[in-house]
């Protein structure tokens, strides 16, 4: 099979991807998307088993941002919801923003030596690395017991070895108030003393899950008549040939473009334009969507629940219905579990059938789970590239990969998490790419810097002016 010419190849039917097709075709451009998978979406597709609906993972858009709010309310309604975080921590539940309640859980001794943390004094700290930046913030206790065990379970990599960007965009923005800030422990503490926390919102679909807002964006596309799609295949060579590229895909067919916005993962990039490998780290994560009958789930529920245990399979529990009702039918209480392994050296991802028993374990454990007899099913889905890793000298990795490709070509451009390097939600992305469009619609020799996005609050001598494509 033979495509036509296109304006715009787009690597990638993810949340970039998709709002810049949409821009890109309302303007009567025309659009290539070549997908890996049998279906767009990206990591914010939505599965439905017989009226079970299960995200992947955790998703729900928030956001200030009145121009990503016009664009997310254009293409879909949208049901406005709360916020609901707990943390499993010492074997018992907190909530997430701390209240003042919540102090007298945590064991004495912890407290104590928290709280003498704040007093301390710290010398000799370099502020790029993870592990010292959380110890300025919170004290040298909370990072031993808490930050380093969950980090390094979550990432597969060493804490020590962790840029401080990853604090910054990760933990930072757990705290959504914006009264009670998370820059440090005493910020937390001082946080508790407010007489209201402000009850933030976010948005949700009304029906399909999370993935039903990109299902319907998708449909926009092609309703245009300027979108063609190609699923489960993806490019396996390619040329510039000064005015336009010429490429050919895994699946054999030959393909022809003026742009291309690669949104995937920078080391198949390598592979295409380039002889070297990018030190570029990516992890994959594998989604235990759990039918479970509402009886045999315990009263511990949240939107989000985070495992602190070092040591624990499970990173993090979504509770679908906590999002909106119409993803469970009644009698049930559906929740994904997350395990995380690594690309370099996989542990898990080879073998993730065989631990369906071990997670439902540490569900019980926990006190989440009552009995899995009430279990009915669990679908296990394996999902690549699913968050960047910021490991100590990731920004000259990513400068180095920007400098490959420009070499290449300086009409191939990056975006999106995987394509960017930069850990966001959808909600950035949709920003990001509905800047972008107006950069390849209005202004082709703009400047656009990926980093202006970035949530990263300390500076070194690789930040600025490598990133930039």
């Amino acid at each position: 099979m033979k495509f036509q010419s296109h304006d715009f190849c787009i690597v990638g039917a993810g949340p970039a991807g998709l709002t810049l097709a949409q821009r890109l075709t309302a303007a009567g451009k025309s659009v290539l998307i070549v997908e890996r998978n049998d279906r767009p979406g990206g990591l914010s597709k939505s599965y439905d088993y017989d009226g079970h609906i299960f995200d992947t993972g955790p998703k729900r858009f928030h956001t200030d941002d009145p121009i990503v709010k016009d664009f997310i309310t254009e293409v879909l309604a949208m049901h406005e919801i709360g916020r609901s975080t707990l943390v499993h921590f010492a074997d018992r539940y907190f909530n997430w923003p701390l209240k003042s309640s919540e102090l007298w859980k945590m064991p004495p001794q912890i407290s104590v030596r928290a709280a003498l943390d704040m007093v301390r004094k710290k010398k000799d700290l370099d502020l790029t690395t993870f592990r010292d930046y959380i110890r300025l913030q919170y004290g040298d206790t909370l990072y031993n017991i808490f930050f380093k065990p969950y980090t390094q379970k979550f990432l597969r990599w060493s804490a020590d070895d962790i840029h401080s960007d990853w604090a910054s965009t990760g933990i930072n923005r757990t705290v959504i108030d914006e009264r009670v800030k998370a820059n440090s422990l005493f910020d937390l503490l001082k946080g508790l003393t407010l007489p209201k926390k402000i009850d933030t919102k976010f948005l949700y679909p009304m029906e399909g899950g999370f993935g039903g807002f990109f299902d319907r964006l998708f449909d926009i596309c092609e309703s245009t008549g300027c979108l063609d799609f190609l699923p489960s295949d993806s490019i396996a060579a390619i040329e510039d040939k000064g005015d336009a590229f010429q490429a050919t895909t895994r699946g054999g067919r030959e393909l022809a473009f003026e742009t291309l916005i690669w949104t995937g993962n920078l080391n198949d990039l390598a592979a295409l334009v380039g002889d070297e490998a990018f030190e570029l780290k990516y992890l994959n994560t594998i989604f235990f969507n759990v039918i479970a009958r509402e009886e045999a789930v315990r009263n511990n529920r949240a939107q989000w629940i985070y495992m602190s245990r070092g040591d624990s399979l499970v990173s993090r529990i979504t509770c679908m219905r906590e999002f909106h009702g119409s993803t469970t039918p009644a009698g049930y209480y559906n929740f994904i579990c997350e395990v995380t392994d690594s690309q370099s050296e996989p542990r898990f991802f080879d073998k993730a059938q065989g631990l369906t028993d071990p997670v439902l374990a540490e569900m019980e454990a926990m006190k989440f789970l009552k009995s899995r007899r009430g279990v009915e099913a669990v679908h296990v889905n394996p999902v690549v590239d699913t968050y960047p890793i910021y490991h100590r000298r990731y920004k000259q990795a990513f400068g180095g990969a920007v400098r490959t490709v420009k070499g290449f070509s300086r009409r191939v451009h990056l975006l999106g998490r995987s394509g960017a390097y930069w850990y966001n939600n959808s909600d950035h992305s949709i920003r990001m790419a509905l800047d972008f469009a107006e950069k390849l619609l209005r202004d082709p020799e703009r400047h656009f810097d990926h980093r202006q996005y970035f949530g990263g609050s300390v500076k070194d001598e690789h930040s600025d002016e490598h990133l930039t494509t």
